[in-house]
């Protein structure tokens, strides 16, 4: 699979995102102004998003109407699960200093819509997030790992538990701190990193401690990567980058230290406000990452 093209497929969430920053410190009842930016979101999406700079993606979720479909990628071909219209979205509160304070989500409509039927695929990476409800997230990835690459976006810590009986049928999983210690009930990063791999030698797992570090973990290795230093603009979206970012190395046979390097630089890119609009802002990154450490762990 190392150099193919058009290997992607999203299964998950498109909706809008409503990203709302506090113009002062929070007064508790009380009207608190804001400013507000609206994006279309979801997971899935925003993976999808960054790759369909560099490759084209297909993509299965709940139907869309024109004006979502007008703002996607041309490199993003929608699969619709069903025809009917439904209200769904996210909303992300952050401080005055672009800290997050909290996320709400009106997304059960993925959890309730019924997904049965499992597309037939064959050597592609398949990236899952966590929307759609456990019994079709189990038999999709069961009934598609054996063909393809199962990669994970773990979504929310409420969602995570869905795939914690199929771990061993996974070959990417990305996820933040608290996402992890839920999966393992070890608040470590290093220990629940290293009790996944043995569950599933065969896995990547790549876990998010916000700015701090992220820790990279395989059958080979663990590894401990420092971002470099930046202001941190908005934290929404930055995970997903590097997921991203990631996922497109990979599959363009990227060496593990390149792969490493230039995907927690796109995270921290994206962390600090910017986006990638074409295949030339992957010079950008490339000189990002020169400011990432990367440290063996043991």
């Amino acid at each position: 699979m190392g150099k193919s093209k058009n290997i992607f497929v999203c299964i998950g969430a498109i909706h809008h995102d409503y990203l709302l920053n506090l113009k002062n410190n929070i007064i508790n009842k009380r009207t608190n102004p804001i400013i507000h930016n609206t994006r279309i979101g979801g997971v899935a999406y925003n993976i999808a998003e960054l790759i369909s700079i560099f490759d084209k993606i297909q993509f299965y979720s709940l139907s869309i109407d024109k004006e979502l479909q007008s703002k996607i990628s041309k490199n993003i071909f929608i699969k619709k699960i069903n025809n009917k219209k439904s209200e769904r979205y996210y909303v992300s509160l952050s401080d005055k200093n672009n800290k997050f304070i909290l996320g709400l989500a009106n997304t059960d409509v993925y959890e309730n819509t019924k997904f049965y039927k499992i597309p037939n695929m064959i050597n592609k990476y398949i990236i899952f997030d966590l929307n759609f409800s456990k019994n079709f997230i189990e038999k999709a990835i069961n009934s598609l790992s054996n063909k393809n690459k199962i990669v994970v976006c773990a979504t929310s810590v409420y969602k995570i538990i869905k795939i914690k009986k199929i771990i061993n049928q996974i070959d990417i999983i990305f996820l933040n701190k608290a996402e992890l210690t839920k999966l393992t009930n070890i608040s470590s990063i290093v220990n629940g990193v290293k009790k996944i791999l043995k569950i599933n030698n065969n896995i990547k797992i790549i876990a998010t401690n916000s700015k701090n570090n992220v820790i990279y973990g395989d059958n080979k290795s663990i590894i401990k990567i420092k971002p470099p230093k930046i202001k941190v603009q908005n934290e929404n979206g930055a995970g997903d980058a590097l997921a991203g970012m990631m996922l497109y190395l990979l599959s363009r046979g990227y060496n593990k230290e390149e792969i490493l390097k230039y995907s927690v630089a796109c995270g921290s890119y994206y962390a600090n406000g910017n986006k990638l609009s074409s295949k030339r802002d992957l010079l950008k990154i490339k000189n990002i990452s020169r400011s990432v450490k990367l440290k063996q762990n043991g």
